[in-house]
């Protein structure tokens, strides 16, 4: 295992949400349970409002990510878009509410947002896809674990290629540097130079999923074991 972490088999765990090969407690706990986990701390994001509520449960997530040895640098990359996404909303709250109530209420929608996602980001982080799909394979049909798999499987890809296409972008002088995009001037490259290129990426790549679960008889109603 020490091997494989300091190899280039591992440096795809340079991307965000990338499965990180590392031993943990949290990597540890059965499938079943960690995604138990991932549905009551997204759950519990939208029971808390008060800013003590808010805190602790950022804290609980912070440590939970903490816990599973992933590193403050991870952590970075699993949540830099969502910074970028905090600087947006906060803006078109100010703008709608005012300075005293739309910093809070801006704020406040951000990290709810951030705690919705971030136990999924944990999740992505300490399980392989192989071990969701043969855990889910006991409690769901074929088929739907084989989507829940496949569109988890997709999240830390697309990261990579948001990451890609924001460099290519940035080359031909996109204005997409987080402190570009505070400016709401270059909000419009953002859309057209970044989401546009994803989504028709995102199209394309379920269509050659889609084909390719086909070819595996995935349209049949039986199934070969």
């Amino acid at each position: 295992m020490r091997y494989f972490e300091f190899t280039g088999l591992n440096r795809l765990s340079g991307y965000a949400y990338q499965f990180r090969t590392v031993n943990s407690p949290v990597h540890r706990i059965d499938t079943k349970f960690k995604l138990a986990i991932w549905i009551v701390m997204s759950a519990a994001t939208f029971a808390v409002r008060d800013p003590w509520a808010i805190a602790g449960l950022l804290l609980a997530n912070v440590m939970y990510y903490l816990f599973a040895r992933l590193s403050l640098v991870d952590l970075w990359k699993d949540i830099r878009f969502f910074l970028i996404q905090m600087v947006i909303i906060v803006g078109l709250y100010v703008i709608r509410y005012g300075i005293e109530d739309g910093i809070w209420l801006g704020l406040r929608t951000t990290l709810q947002i951030l705690l919705f996602f971030m136990p999924g980001m944990i999740f992505l982080r300490t399980t392989q896809s192989t071990q969701i799909m043969r855990d889910l394979k006991k409690i769901l049909p074929v088929r739907f674990s084989f989507l829940i798999v496949t569109s988890l499987r997709f999240v830390p890809f697309f990261a990579r290629e948001l990451h890609e296409i924001a460099m290519a972008q940035r080359l031909r002088g996109a204005n997409l540097t987080p402190r570009q995009l505070i400016n709401p001037r270059n909000w419009k490259d953002f859309l057209n130079c970044l989401i546009v290129p994803l989504i028709i990426r995102a199209l394309k790549t379920a269509n050659e999923a889609a084909l390719s679960a086909e070819a595996r008889a995935f349209n049949k109603r039986v199934m070969r074991r």
